[in-house]
């Protein structure tokens, strides 16, 4: 409550400061304007005083006011200025002897300025202060010696007095309302901003001290299989290759995080070199075969030829992991997945396929969306094709996916192909 109070208060002298800069400006356009009309149609006024003198000497009071604000500006209240602007206002519009005339605009600029500072209800009153002094100033008054226009026109006036001064004193409570709004949502979101960097340093750390004893695990797991996997009985051996296999998930699942917060805060970079594209798909189902063959599927390889490019080895290795991880969670046991290049007139292609049963064609596009699974129960972060098509455009590549409901999916790969000659 404290907070939204303090928010309120610095909306409301923000509005003020806009408010008073807006009608100072106003009243010296009017004034301007009114001065213009007085030498370009001259009119007398009570005792032959001519109208241009009559603007001269509201200027001149106007110009007061704007000095004294200026010396003191910690009163952007107007309320001093209200109470001036009744008695100077009231005689130059009765010393114009024009009732209706060009001068009654500054008493609907009265109404203007001071509405827009008030309560409404003491906007009310002050426009029904002015509309009194107008009421008194026209011929009708106080005989009621006019004809019946004149008491039309009179009326005429007063709504116009009346409409001005509601309409200001709403216009500055809407403003008000919608600053308050405004501030409230930037104050939410710097709050949320403010949470998502505490979220992302956790999960930067946490993965970080995550992958030192799940590297130290890997390493004795592997140790441990090469030198007493013969001796150990079939159902030991199903332990530690289970082991291995969730080990490897686990890997998949940290990379993932790790990546996908660098790419989130826009701190993850490329260390590009020449690099034959093959060779990192092969270190890639070097890594995710024992996954595959916990489930008996098979994989199948057709990388006859060099795939040159250039780009980071280590990043593009995690985006054929990615792709290779997500067709083993979506096709069955037993189904076949296959990994082919080639290459094109300037790109190289990489096609990660399986058998299995398809993507329908409504939701090619919507795999790559942020925490999207279309089988909730197969497992993964959710974020793993999401972070290849990052990591492919990153090196200026495309990834896409084709697939017809029941015949498999295929995911391509292509970046830019190198021909340049040893490095770049």
């Amino acid at each position: 409550m404290r907070r939204l109070s303090a928010i309120r208060l610095l909306a409301k002298a923000d509005l003020d400061r806009f408010l008073a800069q807006t009608i100072s400006r106003l009243r010296w356009v009017t004034i301007a304007a009114l001065f213009a009309i007085a030498l370009v149609q001259p009119a007398a006024g009570r005792g032959g005083l001519p109208e241009w003198a009559l603007v001269a000497g509201f200027a001149g009071y106007n110009l007061v006011l704007d000095l004294v604000r200026r010396r003191w500006p910690a009163k952007p209240s107007f309320a001093w200025a209200a109470v001036l602007d009744v008695p100077a206002v009231g005689l130059v519009y009765l010393l114009s002897a024009q009732p209706g005339g060009p001068l009654f605009v500054l008493v609907l600029l009265a109404a203007a300025q001071t509405t827009a500072f008030m309560t409404l209800p003491g906007g009310l009153l002050y426009s029904g202060v002015l509309g009194a002094i107008v009421a008194l100033v026209e011929p009708t008054l106080p005989l009621w010696t006019g004809t019946p226009a004149d008491g039309r026109a009179l009326s005429g006036r007063l709504v116009a007095l009346g409409v001005v001064g509601v309409g200001m004193g709403a216009l500055t409570r809407r403003l008000e309302q919608d600053q308050e709004a405004a501030q409230s949502m930037l104050d939410e979101t710097s709050r949320l901003e403010a949470l998502d960097r505490l979220r992302a340093e956790f999960v930067a750390t946490v993965s970080h001290d995550l992958r030192t004893p799940l590297t130290a695990a890997r390493a004795a797991l592997v140790l441990v299989d090469a030198s007493a996997g013969p001796a150990l009985r079939a159902d030991e051996r199903e332990l530690l290759a289970n082991a291995r296999r969730n080990v490897e998930r686990l890997g998949l699942l940290i990379d993932d995080l790790l990546a996908y917060n660098q790419l989130a805060a826009g701190t993850l970079r490329l260390d590009r070199e020449p690099l034959d594209l093959r060779a990192v798909a092969t270190d890639a189902m070097a890594a995710v075969l024992p996954l595959l063959q916990a489930t008996g599927q098979t994989l199948e390889i057709d990388l006859p030829a060099p795939l040159p490019s250039l780009g980071d080895a280590a990043r593009l290795e995690q985006v054929f992991l990615n792709l290779l991880a997500n067709a083993h969670r979506h096709t069955p046991p037993g189904t076949r997945i296959s990994v082919s290049g080639r290459i094109a007139a300037t790109e190289v292609h990489v096609r990660v396929a399986d058998d299995g049963p398809g993507i329908p064609t409504g939701e090619l596009e919507a795999i790559f969306g942020r925490f999207y699974r279309r089988d909730p129960h197969a497992g993964g972060s959710g974020l793993g094709l999401v972070i290849a098509r990052a990591i492919v455009d990153l090196h200026g590549g495309r990834l896409w996916a084709e697939s017809r409901p029941g015949a498999g999916a295929s995911f391509f790969v292509a970046l830019p192909r190198y021909e340049g000659g040893g490095e770049p």
